[in-house]
């Protein structure tokens, strides 16, 4: 059984984070297909792509069924998550893509502000999360002092994750790695995300 097989149908809140292009959309897409119900997509990358979601899905997808919005700056994004609060018991499934890119404009102008920002959207986003999946994307930024990639935000973010996910590629060998299990290797194929048998 592959990594996505044994997070689907998993509540709590998932952070997936890596750097651009290595399937962050993909596997946040790979979730929404194994969920049944409506879902709720705050595309801020403006990245995810309906006929994408379309040839990934192994079923007819009900395209009635999911909301895609996208926020203009990080405040709009902030109100849309709470709006989603509001109004959680319309939908199965929430997802952010990514939740990082806004924050890290903001943070150029006030760093404490979008910290702050950043943990009001991710305490809601983990109180939603109680009750259906909720997946949040992230950028990354290097750490130079312990030479490793994390999430924006670090810990603003991640202390309130219940899944961690991090997507990696290196020398072209993709690798997914769940919290603190070992990593696993994998394609992005038309169908989505293909593991090493």
């Amino acid at each position: 059984m592959n990594l996505l097989n044994q997070l689907s149908g998993a509540k709590g809140l998932f952070l997936v984070y890596g750097k651009a292009g290595v399937g962050k959309t993909t596997f946040l897409m790979e979730l929404l297909n194994h969920t049944k119900g409506k879902a709720f997509i705050i595309d801020s990358e403006n990245g995810f792509s309906i006929d994408r979601f379309k040839q990934i899905s192994d079923k007819d997808v009900e395209l009635d069924g999911l909301f895609v919005t996208k926020p203009k700056d990080f405040d709009d994004q902030t109100k849309m998550i709470s709006n989603i609060l509001e109004n959680e018991e319309l939908f199965d499934f929430i997802g952010v893509d990514t939740i990082g890119k806004f924050y890290r404009q903001a943070s150029k102008v006030s760093r404490t502000h979008a910290n702050n920002e950043l943990a009001r959207q991710m305490r809601i986003l983990k109180e939603i999360s109680r009750k259906k999946p909720v997946v949040v994307c992230n950028q990354v930024y290097q750490n130079i002092n312990e030479n490793r990639v994390e999430p924006l935000g670090r810990s603003y973010v991640t202390k309130w994750c219940d899944h961690i996910i991090f997507l990696d590629e290196e020398n072209e060998i993709r690798s997914m790695k769940v919290s603190d299990k070992e990593a696993t290797n994998f394609v992005i194929g038309e169908k989505g995300f293909v593991f090493d048998a």
